[in-house]
């Protein structure tokens, strides 16, 4: 049986991660987390998950958590914390995982590492240039660990995109919007968005891809994987917008989309100092599929579960009948 050992397992991926682990069976899932933690945002453990108190601040209940030949999964950040908060505990879980031997750490780093690049192709091969303290901080947090596991444990690294999906946050604006926003102000910002690349990637499949990475057998080595939905073309502004109204039942523009350059809002992107200013790149998840991996869930299939989630969340916090 495997061992599995999640740390940030209480955050959006972390949840369906333990809720498909338990599904499937087969393998013996512990979480670490803080005292109150559970309490506090309302989350009950699956009963056959075994719950850990702990910290990563504190190095004894790391060891306390962590078994020998286990595989660690690491979802954690510190939104709070700043870079030196967050390589101080990447550092005590690295020692932790020197000390207990663990068989392999799969950590949830983000395509946000990339940054600024001109290309529209992206690969893991891209040089990063991130310009945000979270997109330095992140990579640093990979160097270091690919740096700290050589030749002592397993590591794996995966960069998702925008993750999407019942209860997530990338849609959740845009569906507000659509719903309750300024008509006028929904139109012009359709029009200067238009056919931008939303990088949304379904959370089952980042699920999958961390269970696929669990299973292989083969040594990883510090590889690096990015996950994503890029691969469709329907993954951009304009397509989601209108597959978002049709379904939340949101009345059409009286006028077709007068569609911007897309420089131009790569330009507004550039003086709002954001970290991907280039509207047009698509993130390659061949690298990940070149070793087996497939995603199970089809991005316009995961679009269709999020606008019926969004309906029966708004309609009932509303009062009103989903139509």
């Amino acid at each position: 049986m495997n061992k599995i050992a999640i740390i940030g397992a209480s955050g959006y991926i972390g949840r369906h991660l333990v809720a498909e682990l338990v599904r499937v069976g087969g393998s013996r899932v512990r979480v670490l987390t803080r005292q109150k933690a559970a309490g506090s945002t309302g989350f009950e453990w699956p009963s056959d998950v075994e719950v850990i108190n702990g910290d990563m601040h504190d190095e004894a209940s790391l060891l306390r958590f962590l078994e020998p030949n286990c595989t660690l999964i690491n979802l954690a950040y510190l939104w709070n914390g700043g870079e030196l908060a967050n390589l101080t505990v990447i550092r005590n879980l690295l020692e932790a995982c020197k000390v207990m031997r663990v068989k392999r750490l799969i950590h949830c780093s983000t395509a946000a590492v990339v940054g600024r690049v001109s290309g529209g192709h992206i690969t893991e091969n891209v040089e990063c240039r991130p310009i945000t303290e979270y997109g330095v901080t992140k990579l640093k947090i990979e160097q270091a660990i690919i740096h700290a596991s050589e030749g002592v444990f397993d590591a794996a690294i995966l960069r998702p995109t925008g993750v999407f999906g019942p209860g997530g946050e990338p849609l959740k604006k845009l569906s507000n919007d659509l719903v309750n926003g300024d008509r006028l102000k929904n139109y012009l910002k359709s029009c200067l968005f238009g056919t931008r690349r939303m990088n949304l990637v379904h959370v089952a499949n980042v699920v999958a891809a961390i269970l696929f990475l669990i299973r292989r057998s083969e040594r990883i080595g510090g590889e690096i994987f990015i996950v994503s939905d890029d691969e469709k073309s329907n993954n951009n502004f304009l397509y989601i917008e209108q597959f978002l109204m049709r379904s939340l039942n949101c009345t059409n523009y009286p006028f077709p989309q007068i569609l911007l350059p897309l420089d131009v809002l790569s330009l507004l992107l550039r003086l709002l100092r954001r970290n991907n200013i280039n509207p047009r790149c698509n993130y390659s998840q061949e690298k990940l599929e070149s070793i087996g991996f497939r995603s199970p869930v089809d991005f316009d299939d995961g679009l269709s579960e999020y606008a019926k989630w969004y309906r029966a969340t708004y309609f009932a916090a509303s009062g009103e009948m989903a139509k």
